[in-house]
């Protein structure tokens, strides 16, 4: 493993940006741009037919498809035979203009989540990167823990959950933990070579192509620099280092958490997702001072907005339809737009549209869709979240659809999916030509993007600076060469710079000896567990993927389960721990759990079971501990009279002591499991068919 310590002097020098992102062209006589419309829009017309350059790719990141909608998916459009994503470039910063409405009142917004207490958020911080385990994280522990965490950070090691340690723990950052040993095996993971490849397999909306590119390229530099690795980018087929931008669960199994918060992850070296970088497409990516929008049209096609800009001696930090009576956003490209006029149109619907089958065509409003008519861009009909219109007054009868841009105004968050913000806005009864902090505890900009929030109670979240895209790549991509979090400040892994929900490192299921605490068939994957881990499969003759953290699907579980199996009249998952048994609906705990085993009938002084599993043919649960097992009636809530029973008297072969247990769903057989071997049964005879080995059975080795 590389020790690495870089001078932050190095990375800000790589992080300069390119000069020609500004024009430094000159026009003379310029004519305002609301003279310039029917320029714009002859240039739109004739450019209806080609799409957007930016074509976000979007290859591995899962994304269903609504059963009731005719809409092809973003990445099924014609033209190609990849998974493709649609988006369109950037949004574009708002400016965060004074009010001059008098201080309001704090309110609930709809649809925004509940702040936690500050000892919320130290428990859960800790639990996630300091291993402070919930359930057993008391007074003695949460002090020495929150030392550990001080100490990290430099602060006053008090042991309290003081104000600028709450200030910390809210901060994005990297989710690899900061010092305790989160390996699930102990080894030093490295590349066992000094050519390394690295595929982009997509790109986010918030940056154009070629400066993705240049970011990422620039990030590698920083360890090609220093190191004797050497990292060479590949277009096609299966690279060392995937990278790829996704939402929330993006097929990894560590779901994003929105905007703000977990930035990022990346996999320590090793086959398969080892090495491989995402990056959460809910952030907004950018060069590190604000978005970043390049404009179609105008005079400086192609070129980026320059905020802030100049126009009738009046700064502008955002895109602005002053000067124009149609409502189109522009913006200059460069400073003085007063002495240079140069500008261009930022993105909008009505301009343009992106991917679907409408040949780059502008939405037409109001359209028809499924009989009902829409005024703007709607995510109706899709289960992505993307915003879509019909680019004809009837989409029922023409089918022809785009994606619509996200415009220079577009919200992030809060209940509007995306709409753009509208000015002026009303606001308990005051008008806001801005964003605004009024009515929030938080101070977060915000905006109603409708002309009334107290009639329509509709809003989302202003961008903000954003984060660096080449800054989160140049730490991730140290995780990806095996580098944990340095105490150097300065050094590319130093804990501030934000990044990842905490991957672990992958291992060699093969090499290594386990005994799964349990096993289960949860929604038609096989999740094996093992202490504060599990491994998923949907074939159990390949290698499952992981280790993943528990906490990431059931957050609430103890840091080692007993048992887990699936309800299959409710859908609802079930695990045991100790003398406890948890319930989730998904990933949400039930209300008024955990609760005792004597909850569900079992012995009060039972202090832990061995196995539990659903067995199809019967349709009842069996629950297994020492050398007796339970029936247990999911109907009617309650144990079946007459248990529990001895093992040896009822299942001809098996083990007492099992360590899980399951049915696979559909092929006739369950499994049981007891340190390194298995045993298979036929659910009809209930007969011992077969024993094998975990490892070469069920773990692909």
């Amino acid at each position: 493993m590389y020790r690495i310590a870089l001078r932050w002097s190095l990375i800000k020098t790589l992080a300069e940006r390119k000069s020609s992102v500004i024009s430094g062209g000159g026009v003379s006589n310029f004519i305002p741009p609301i003279c310039r419309l029917e320029t714009a829009q002859s240039v739109q017309n004739s450019a209806t037919a080609s799409r957007t350059e930016t074509i976000a790719r979007r290859e591995d990141v899962h994304i269903g498809k609504s059963k009731k909608s005719p809409l092809p998916k973003a990445h099924e459009t014609q033209g190609t035979n990849k998974h493709l994503l649609l988006k369109v470039f950037l949004v574009q910063f708002v400016a965060f203009q004074l009010t001059l409405a008098a201080p309001s009142p704090i309110i609930k917004f709809p649809g925004d989540t509940n702040p936690r207490t500050d000892k919320e958020v130290a428990l859960h911080y800790l639990n996630k990167f300091y291993a402070c385990p919930k359930d057993r994280c008391n007074l003695m522990v949460l002090k020495d823990t929150l030392k550990k965490m001080q100490k990290f950070f430099a602060l006053p090691e008090t042991g309290e959950i003081d104000q600028k340690t709450v200030e910390i723990m809210k901060r994005p950052r990297c989710g690899v933990p900061d010092v305790a040993n989160y390996n699930f095996f102990p080894r030093k993971p490295k590349w066992g070579k000094n050519g390394i490849t690295y595929r982009i397999l997509g790109y986010t909306p918030d940056l154009d192509e070629e400066t993705v590119d240049d970011a990422f390229f620039r990030a590698f530099k920083v360890w090609s620099d220093v190191t004797p690795l050497k990292f060479t980018r590949i277009m096609d087929g299966e690279a060392d280092i995937m990278i790829n931008f996704g939402r929330n669960e993006h097929g990894d199994g560590y779901p994003f958490d929105g905007k703000d918060g977990l930035l990022a992850h990346a996999f320590a070296p090793g086959p398969g997702i080892g090495g491989d970088s995402h990056f959460d497409d809910d952030e907004q990516w950018t060069l590190g001072e604000g978005q970043v929008v390049k404009v179609k049209y105008g005079n400086a096609e192609g070129e980026f907005c320059k905020f802030p800009f100049l126009f009738m001696g009046k700064e502008y930090t955002s895109c602005t339809n002053q000067g124009r009576d149609d409502g189109f956003l522009w913006c200059s490209t460069t400073y003085n737009f007063d002495e240079d006029g140069k500008y261009g149109f930022c993105p909008h619907e009505l301009l343009f549209t992106i991917g679907g089958n409408g040949d780059g065509a502008p939405c037409k409003f109001p359209f028809t869709f499924q009989g009902d008519k829409y005024d703007g861009c709607t995510t109706v009909g899709r289960d992505d979240g993307y915003r879509w219109c019909a680019t004809t007054e009837d989409y029922d009868r023409d089918k022809s659809f785009g994606f619509c841009p996200e415009t220079a105004m577009s919200t992030i968050g809060g209940n509007a999916e995306g709409s753009p913000c509208v000015f002026p806005f009303t606001f308990l009864g005051d008008t806001y030509d801005a964003c605004t902090s009024s009515g929030r505890s938080d101070g977060k900009m915000w905006c109603a993007t409708t002309k009334s929030y107290d009639d329509d109670r509709k809003w989302g979240f202003c961008p903000d600076q954003g984060y660096s895209l080449f800054l989160v790549a140049a730490h991730e991509f140290g995780h990806a060469m095996g580098l944990e979090h340095s105490q150097d400040p300065g050094a590319p892994t130093d804990k501030p710079l934000p990044p990842t929900q905490g991957p672990v490192t992958p291992m060699d299921l093969c090499s290594e000896d386990i005994n799964f605490d349990a096993v289960a068939q949860i929604r038609g994957e096989t999740f094996f567990f093992k202490d504060r881990f599990l491994f998923r499969s949907t074939n159990f003759r390949q290698k499952p993927n992981g280790p993943m953290l528990v906490a990431t699907f059931w957050s609430e579980l103890p840091e080692k389960i007993d048992a887990a199996y699936e309800n299959p009249l409710e859908e609802k998952t079930v695990f045991f721990a100790g003398n406890e048994i948890w319930i989730y609906s998904a990933s949400t705990l039930e209300r008024g759990y955990p609760k005792r085993l004597s909850s569900i009938g079992l012995p009060a002084d039972l202090q832990r079971v061995d196995a539990a599993f659903s067995f199809s043919k019967s349709k009842k649960t069996y629950i297994f501990a020492g050398d007796k097992f339970w029936r247990y009636n999911e109907g009617k809530k309650k144990m079946d009279p007459g248990f529990p029973k001895l093992i040896a008297d009822s299942w001809s072969g098996l083990p007492d002591n099992l360590g899980a247990a399951f049915s696979l769903n559909g092929n006739g057989y369950s499994y049981f499991f007891r340190e390194g071997y298995y045993l298979k049964m036929d659910d009809s005879s209930l007969k011992i068919v077969k024993v094998g080995d975990v490892k070469t059975d069920w773990l692909g080795c």
